[in-house]
């Protein structure tokens, strides 16, 4: 249940964004994961739901947006994977498309991050 763990440190940095500024109530909240992280959406906003409860946070609407794994090859490939291996609970493995390498640098997908929120 990595999930839970990844959203309260999402939560604690949104809660500490609020209190800087002095908000009395957190409307909404933007996040960026990308798809190689395994946090999936809908699992992440019910934790929200769970750990907001009785905080500024409390009630908010997370709008999250999956981001789609990006890599880059010694062939000169730069760009999305199509499809990649996913295995639960082990890296997938990424080939390249033009040349199915698998020793190809992610450039995208592995994020986590709250890109802004809205406060009152």
């Amino acid at each position: 249940m990595h999930e839970v763990s990844i959203a309260g440190a999402i939560i604690d940095a949104v809660l500490d964004a609020a209190k800087k500024n002095n908000a009395e109530k957190v409307s909404e909240v933007f996040i960026e994961v990308g798809e190689l992280t395994a946090l999936y959406p809908d699992q992440l906003r019910f934790i929200f739901e769970t750990i907001t409860a009785g905080t500024v946070a409390e009630g908010a609407k997370y709008d999250i947006k999956v981001i789609k794994p990006m890599i880059k090859c010694k062939c000169s490939y730069n760009g999305p994977v199509e499809s990649f291996e996913k295995l639960h609970f082990f890296m997938p493995t990424i080939k390249c498309p033009k040349c199915g390498e698998t020793d190809v640098e992610i450039t995208a997908g592995r994020e986590c991050c709250v890109k802004r929120i809205k406060i009152s």
